[in-house]
């Protein structure tokens, strides 16, 4: 009884604090995980966003007659 009292249950309350913790490691990895992958696609889509806004303006560049759009076409042509 007194082994029960002064070893067994202190390990096991030490064991328990240890699954807590690792536990919430593993769910801390997992949310930056997580986060790291939304920053990327949303790189990506802001990425994928702009060079489709870019292509659009060069193709109506390329038909418009006004000319604020010819005039800042050579832009629009550098940046696509």
């Amino acid at each position: 009884m007194l082994v029960n009292y002064l070893i067994k249950e202190p390990n096991k309350n030490v064991q328990a604090l240890s699954e807590k913790m690792d536990m919430q490691n593993e769910l801390k990895r997992q949310n930056h995980a997580a986060f790291q992958y939304r920053l990327k696609r949303l790189a990506a889509t802001k990425v994928g966003i702009t060079s489709a806004f870019l292509a659009g303006a060069a193709v109506q560049v390329g038909k418009s007659e006004t000319s604020l759009v010819r005039k800042y076409g050579w832009l629009v042509r550098l940046l696509a």
